[in-house]
């Protein structure tokens, strides 16, 4: 009795070769063939002119001179010769006696000179002695007006040394806050003027970015259209994906007309030529 095999033989159904050969291959050599189109918008927003004129302030900007007039009087006060400041102080101790000292000892002249009329008014009134006596009496008065008159003055004299030595100071310390005072104003001044040139970078900024958005946008727009073409080809390889598994299989049957003892004489001459016959020789 024959035996019966099945063999399969796969080919590709007409529709699908034609959607293959007919549409993605062509679709996809065309993708393959088209050249690079680069983007031809521009990229970075530049500056708007509000930006631009606060970066030429920038550029503009120096040291104020405000501080350049402080360090020439620091410089001034570092380097000042001790000779020239006793020259200040001498001429603040002159200034003391003109104006203290000498109208002081003046005046104390002037009363001195009061007491000696009324001493002799009086002596001459009462009869007093006279001679030598008289003129003792009088030497020992002057000589207490002038002792009290050398210590007024040398007190007077300590007082204006002092008071020249404090007018001098006060006076340096007087430049030296002027000259800081003069540097703070200068750096203030600069500071407002960065500040204002600040808020100029900053409100153009607004401006810049709308632009760049804008910028942002036209370049998102030129990626979608180069990618388009890769969607539609993957929405083909998609469609051609759907085609039933199986399609354009056909199957055929095949027998064997000589069954079983065909086997077997098959079997018995692959021991014939494996030698098997020889022990019967």
């Amino acid at each position: 009795m024959g035996s019966k095999s099945e063999t399969q033989t796969a080919t590709m159904d007409p529709i699908q070769q034609e959607y293959i050969t007919g549409t993605l291959l062509p679709f996809a050599k065309g993708i393959a063939e088209t050249g690079f189109k680069p983007f031809e918008g521009d990229r970075v927003a530049g500056m708007t002119d509000m930006q631009k004129e606060a970066i030429s302030g920038y550029g503009a900007l120096t040291m104020p001179s405000e501080i350049g007039e402080a360090t020439d009087i620091y410089r001034t006060m570092a380097t000042r010769d001790p000779a020239a400041r006793e020259a200040d102080i001498a001429s603040y101790t002159q200034a003391y006696t003109s104006n203290i000292i000498d109208p002081t000892m003046a005046a104390m002249e002037r009363q001195r000179a009061k007491q000696r009329v009324g001493e002799e008014a009086a002596a001459i009134r009462s009869g007093a002695f006279g001679g030598d006596r008289r003129a003792v009496l009088e030497g020992e008065r002057q000589g207490e007006f002038e002792a009290r008159m050398g210590q007024t003055l040398g007190q007077l004299q300590a007082q204006g040394y002092q008071s020249a030595v404090q007018r001098a100071s006060a006076e340096d310390a007087a430049r030296m806050a002027a000259a800081s005072a003069m540097a703070g104003g200068g750096l203030q001044g600069l500071k407002a003027e960065q500040n204002i040139l600040g808020a100029q970078m900053t409100a153009g900024e607004a401006g810049r970015a709308l632009s760049q958005q804008e910028m942002d946008a036209a370049y998102d727009q030129y990626l979608a259209q180069m990618q388009y073409p890769l969607t539609q080809f993957g929405v083909l390889s998609g469609a051609g994906q759907a085609f039933p598994a199986g399609i354009g299989t056909t199957v055929g049957t095949t027998s064997d007309p000589m069954g079983g003892f065909g086997r077997v004489l098959s079997g018995l001459g692959s021991f014939g030529m494996g030698g098997g016959m020889g022990m019967f020789s």
